[in-house]
Order: structure tokens, then sequence, then C-alpha cells
């Protein structure tokens, strides 16, 4: 009896390996609609915030009451996106626009669940994350930000500092889900709204203005 409850156990880890293997690890292809004007969307996922900022309300303070900011070094005002992601989505991430990163940082902070949103920017802002700056060709900046949530524990990014990616490349990846944001400057205009479904490197989020 202990033999067949063994080797039940044993296929079972086998085939829950497998499961995350093909279904979470997933990276189908996509059809990357080139256009410098226009960023795609970085994750495969739920539009759950789309807000304009301006610098003093992307503040606040964390635990030991030093200041956040997000945008000091993109514009004075401009645009966030939220995108929700959960177990069913594709986990990888997508550059929007080609660009060479400039900057990256990682923030420690909380594992709360991602899909209760506690602001109008549906963006989990005490949560751990990894935020990237990008500056394209035109010197235009914008980051991607990589947010954990309750299961999501393991934020990967695959780009380094001065190198240059490609519109659609895969720069990352967020283990079981979470939260993908696109903070954009004011030079640049949403083309989605809230509960929208998008698709990584193929949905337009946003286009340059003329």
């Amino acid at each position: 009896m202990l033999k067949k409850i063994l080797l039940f156990l044993g296929i079972l880890v086998v085939l829950s390996f497998a499961y995350y293997q093909i279904w979470f690890l997933r990276q189908p292809a996509r059809t990357i609609p080139f256009n410098e004007s226009t960023f795609l969307s970085p994750a495969n996922g739920k539009v759950v915030g789309v807000t304009q900022w301006h610098q003093d309300t992307l503040e606040w303070q964390k635990d030991n009451g030093a200041v956040e900011v997000l945008t000091r070094d993109i514009d004075k005002s401009g645009w966030l996106i939220a995108i929700e992601m959960d177990v069913t989505h594709v986990h990888f991430q997508r550059i929007p626009v080609s660009s060479q990163l400039i900057s990256k940082k990682y923030t420690t902070g909380k594992f709360k669940n991602a899909l209760v949103h506690t602001n109008d920017y549906g963006f989990r802002f005490e949560n751990e994350r990894n935020s990237l700056l990008f500056e394209t060709p035109q010197g235009l900046k914008y980051k991607v930000v990589q947010i954990a949530g309750l299961l999501a524990r393991r934020i990967e990014d695959y780009v380094e500092l001065e190198e240059n990616v490609m519109q659609g490349e895969v720069i990352g990846l967020i283990k079981l889900g979470s939260q993908v944001a696109l903070i954009l400057p004011n030079s640049v205009e949403p083309m989605v709204k809230i509960g929208d479904i998008v698709t990584d490197g193929e949905s337009i989020l946003a286009r340059i203005k003329e």
C-alpha cells in the first residue's frame, strides 16, 4: 500500500512539474506590428488602470519615511497603464518600443494580493517590484515595472544596462502572474481603456502624439 501511495505522489509531482513547464512557462509566438510611434503591451492580461499622473501624485511615504517617486526620471506628468496578470496569462514580458535600457532598480517590498486594488492607478505601490527605465532613439523615456503579488514572488529581467532591445523582444518574466505597469511621459497618449484584454507584443497600448 505504501509503495502505491509513493508511486502516486511521484506521478503527481512529475505531472505538476510538466504542467508548470508547459502552461505557466509557455511563450507563444507573437505577430509584432513594428511601429516606432506606438507602444505595444509589455504583458498579457487585463488593463486595470489608465490614469494620468503628475509627479506629486506618484509620491508616497515608505515604512522608513523615505519618499518614493517612480516618475522623476521620466517627465513632470504622463500616463500610467496597469495590467493585471492571473495564472491563465502568459507570464513573459516584452519591450513596448525599440529602446535602450538606461537604468534598473529592484525594490523590496510586500507580497500583497495584486488583484485587490487599493488606489485609482491599479498599482500595488507597496509590493516588491523591478523598475526598468528605457530611452528611445528619439530621447523619449518610459518605464516597464514588474510587480510581485501574493503568489508571484520571483521577478526576472533579461536585459543588461545600455543594451538595445527591439520592439516586441522578450525582456523578463514574473512567475505566476501579478502585475506589469507601463509609465509613459506626457508626449504619449493611451489607446486602451480599463477592462481591455491585451496581448504581450501585439496589442497597442499607446502612441506618440503628433
